[in-house]
């Protein structure tokens, strides 16, 4: 590795420049034959499954049902809550949020 460096060190600005623009060309080749390399890797997955490419990209293995209201407004009965995730402000603003569990 220090050869490397001292080999940098000894060329010019100029040198340098074109050392830069020739490894960015180098990363972009190598990138563009990974991608296509994923690719082709990709449509062989899909095939195995008797799917298209991109119907994997809008597959869910676990559909997530909505939920069942757990709580409900009593301001307005409109706006309810199942229990999952951050509580709405109108429950954390009640004095006893419990009064709003709706009985099951």
């Amino acid at each position: 590795m220090n050869d490397i460096n001292d080999l940098i060190e000894a060329l010019s600005i100029e040198q340098l420049k074109a050392l830069i623009e020739k490894a960015q060309d180098c990363i972009e080749q190598k990138k563009a034959g990974e991608i296509e390399a994923i690719r082709e890797q990709w449509i062989e997955m899909a095939k195995r499954v008797d799917m298209e490419p991109e119907e994997l990209l809008n597959y869910a293995s676990r559909k997530r049902r909505p939920g069942k209201p757990k709580y409900r407004n009593p301001n307005d009965p409109e706006k309810t809550w199942t229990g999952r995730g951050k509580p709405p402000r109108w429950l954390k603003e009640m004095e006893d949020p419990e009064s709003c569990r709706i009985p099951e």
